[in-house]
């Protein structure tokens, strides 16, 4: 019976002692989920052994409502500077649904609640349903040009890796798009109603030009009369290039087309002393272009390069790609010095005026070289450098798809 009793009392105390331990240990595990729940009021511990913990979890706590007060700042903000921006922007998930809206984008779709809504279940507008579907199934960084109800966006999606999230932004640059014909519809009513009245000062000098006194006087008139007629000319090219639909696509013999282009420069090559170099390998016979526009191009490419260039070597290169065409028209004349290559396609930009005004240049020619590669779907690049030359690198597709 004693050592029953001793037991019991062993067990008791034991009991009791376990309490003191496991209460303690209790409530830092309690603590501890407050935490994990964002509940930073901890319970003071009851054994100063764990007192040193408890500082710990403290410390740990208060830091970490600091950071969450942080974040909630930081959010509060990004969801007013949304609010905010008047493009639509708007922040879709791998799964197809929307985790960000701003007001703009909910007043495109006419939807005030679209926060984890698929992006089939809200986009009514079939264009744009069609570019956001690409983007979900195949994510990546690209825009395109949009047309809803009358007006043009730019939109973009940018994709992150890192949070597997596309932002999307919707740009209006309907206004943009109206200056730009404003503009096009001046340059060509303009040049429409100076083509006549100069084409007839034109006329009158030719007829008074052999009676006239001082010729002098008289060429210069004619010099500058023509000059401003090859500017109304090409302003009238390029206004059709921009305005004009489908595109006349046939399928081009390269022989023909270089033997034509080297009766068209037969004169002024052998004035300027230089020579002509054609080459295309055995297998490359035919390409699909507009034969008209094309001719354009290289007349434009190669009239620039017979001008600034002197008893030198002009080349034309072509060359077969995977999907493409490569055509390369390669000068060794007095090249175009770096600082004016970003700009060379802009429409008057002239590299030498001086030089320009003497050969009765339009600065016109080079942007109706860059539309009409890009009418084809195609791209050109330029390399030069002072004192060696000049290279036109032209891609295009070897097929045309009509669009």
């Amino acid at each position: 019976m004693l050592t029953i009793a001793i037991v019991l009392v062993a067990l008791v105390i034991a009991y009791f002692f376990a309490r003191k331990i496991t209460d303690p240990l209790q409530n830092i595990f309690t603590n501890i989920n407050k935490i994990a729940d964002k509940k930073y009021a901890l319970s003071p511990s009851t054994l100063p052994i764990f007192n040193e913990i408890m500082r710990d979890l403290h410390a740990i706590a208060a830091r970490l409502e600091r950071n969450q007060q942080k974040i909630s700042k930081h959010r509060q903000g990004f969801y007013t500077l949304l609010s905010s921006i008047q493009e639509s922007i708007w922040i879709m998930n791998t799964k197809g649904i929307i985790t960000v809206a701003n007001e703009s984008f909910e007043n495109l779709v006419g939807n005030s609640n679209l926060k984890d809504s698929y992006f089939w279940n809200v986009i009514r507008y079939k264009i744009l349903y069609d570019f956001i579907d690409d983007i979900f199934h195949e994510p990546k960084t690209t825009s395109r040009e949009i047309t809803i109800e009358n007006r043009y966006y730019i939109c973009s999606a940018s994709y992150t890796a890192q949070t597997k999230e596309t932002i999307f932004l919707m740009y209006d640059i309907t206004e943009i798009r109206s200056l730009e014909t404003m503009k096009k519809d001046l340059v060509l009513n303009v040049s429409h109603e100076l083509r006549t009245p100069l084409t007839s000062i034109k006329g009158f000098l030719e007829t008074i030009e052999p009676k006239a006194a001082n010729q002098k006087y008289i060429d210069v008139i004619k010099r500058n009369t023509e000059r401003l007629i090859r500017i109304v000319q090409d302003l009238l090219n390029l206004s059709k290039l921009e305005q004009m639909g489908d595109l006349e696509i046939e399928k081009i013999n390269i022989a023909e087309f270089v033997d034509n282009l080297k009766k068209i420069f037969e004169l002024t090559l052998k004035e300027s002393e230089n020579e002509l170099v054609v080459e295309w390998p055995a297998e490359l016979k035919f390409l699909e272009a507009d034969y008209f526009k094309l001719e354009q191009v290289f007349i434009n490419l190669l009239d620039n390069a017979i001008k600034y260039t002197k008893g030198g070597k002009i080349k034309i290169r072509f060359s077969q790609l995977e999907q493409h065409i490569l055509i390369e028209i390669e000068d060794n004349g007095r090249g175009i010095a770096p600082e004016h290559l970003p700009r060379l396609f802009e429409r008057f930009y002239v590299v030498d005026k001086s030089r320009t005004r003497k050969l009765s240049s339009t600065g016109l020619g080079l942007s109706i070289v860059k539309h009409i590669v890009n009418l084809h779907a195609g791209n050109i690049e330029v390399k030069s450098k002072l004192g060696v030359g000049t290279k036109f690198s032209i891609t295009l597709p070897k097929h045309y798809e009509k669009k």
